[in-house]
């Protein structure tokens, strides 16, 4: 409760925007149990609920990062920016999800083309935001060098894992090596017998918390540590990339 009570004085509007995705998670949950409709094999609330979750996580995340600008007028623009964006991605989803329909890589008419690149637009303009953010950072002289550098990198990477989204939307696809729906594992889905571009995504993504989280704890003041930490992460998520590629599993099936 102490971390929730700092993330909302941080960021009041970041911090509530993620509660809210954490409640509208706890909702779909229910809603699942008594929704049996099935897309790819799932329940048609799952992805729902992992963007909810996700989005959470990123928003406070964020809140907690842009605490530490001293632009006050281009941070709120960023705030202001991410919660529009994300607000526009998860009503695009949750309404696919009450529809029956998939929210990604669905080009079956005209309308579900176009809520699709509405998506992909607005994934565009939260990643713009986050490298707006890292670009900003240099500025910053209160924190220690190593817990900066380490927000750098996790932002870095998490861009470059954004934009790995688009090579999914190029496939219409993130299976590799058969269609989407196969066979995955608990709640993440990923595909257990075939490639999964969503790996590279997921990890790329959360190196956000985690670089930072390794710099935090392990290495305040020791850029060299963090920087090779921040390699080492990146290479895994890279490696998980070529395994996809390679129309591997996750269990290498």
């Amino acid at each position: 409760m102490i971390f929730i009570r700092k993330i909302f004085k941080r960021s009041k509007s970041l911090g509530q925007f993620g509660l809210l995705n954490f409640l509208a998670f706890l909702v779909m949950l229910v809603i699942s149990f008594f929704d049996d409709r099935t897309l790819n094999g799932v329940n048609v609330w799952m992805k729902p609920m992992k963007f909810a979750v996700s989005i959470g996580i990123f928003s406070w995340t964020m809140a907690w990062y842009l605490f530490y600008l001293p632009q006050i007028r281009k941070v709120q623009k960023i705030k202001l920016t991410i919660i529009t964006a994300m607000i526009i991605e998860m009503v695009i989803i949750i309404y696919q999800a009450s529809r029956g329909e998939l929210s990604h890589f669905n080009v079956s008419s005209v309308g579900n083309a176009v809520l699709f690149q509405i998506m992909g637009i607005a994934i565009l303009i939260n990643t713009i935001m986050v490298f707006w953010a890292y670009r900003l950072f240099s500025v910053v002289e209160s924190l220690f060098a190593g817990y900066k550098r380490g927000i750098q990198l996790g932002m870095l990477i998490f861009v470059v894992a954004s934009m790995e989204g688009y090579l999914m939307a190029a496939n219409l696809s993130h299976t590799v090596g058969a269609p989407d729906g196969q066979e995955g594992i608990f709640f993440l889905n990923w595909a257990k017998a075939y490639g999964d571009l969503r790996i590279f995504h997921f990890f790329g993504i959360h190196a956000l918390q985690a670089v930072p989280l390794f710099a935090w704890y392990f290495a305040r003041k020791d850029v060299k540590k963090v920087n090779i930490f921040a390699v080492i992460y990146f290479i895994f998520s890279l490696g998980t990339f070529w395994n996809a590629m390679a129309s591997r599993g996750i269990f290498w099936g």
